[in-house]
């Protein structure tokens, strides 16, 4: 059986990526106590997402300009917003939705605290969209169970499939 998001080119994010459509695009990630952020305006069909895996560039201590910048929900986001800007979208005008930050899942990064990273995620997409002036559409956030995702840029629709359970719309 067909499903309708076959028609569209498939992009598999990885972690500490971000990817930015201009042309309609499904993008599925799978996270643990990482973030997906999903941006998405609806008029023009330009969308955006994140897979960031810790949440504050700050706390890293390495010099001069990161090579992956997704990889902090903080950058991630402003590297999102940096490339709308530059399509000329309307940053008030996005849908936005947060996915991911479970608890129980280790991360183990040389130089970075790994204690309830999934939270402090969560914490740092809450705060950074904020104080970009960014509304939070849809949030599924937090709990121990990881997510796949499925993400339609242009129209923002997103399926989540707990990775024990049930596809959810």
């Amino acid at each position: 059986m067909k499903r309708k998001h076959d028609d569209y080119p498939n992009v598999f994010l990885q972690t500490g990526d971000c990817f930015l459509a201009v042309q309609p695009t499904m993008v599925t990630t799978v996270l643990g106590s990482c973030v997906a952020i999903t941006m998405t305006h609806l008029p023009t069909g330009t969308g955006a997402i994140c897979h960031a895996f810790l949440p504050d560039s700050h706390e890293s201590n390495r010099g001069g300009r990161d090579p992956q910048v997704c990889r902090f929900v903080d950058t991630a986001v402003a590297n999102m917003l940096q490339g709308m800007n530059k399509l000329r979208v309307p940053l008030q005008d996005l849908t936005v939705k947060v996915f991911g930050g479970a608890s129980g899942l280790a991360v183990r990064t040389e130089g970075y605290s790994t204690y309830n990273v999934g939270r402090r995620n969560v914490d740092a997409a809450k705060k950074v969209l904020k104080d970009w002036g960014l509304k939070v559409d849809t949030m599924d956030v937090g709990g121990n169970q990881g997510r796949k995702l499925y993400f339609m840029t242009h129209t923002a629709e997103v399926w989540m499939k707990r990775l024990n359970g049930q596809l959810q719309e």
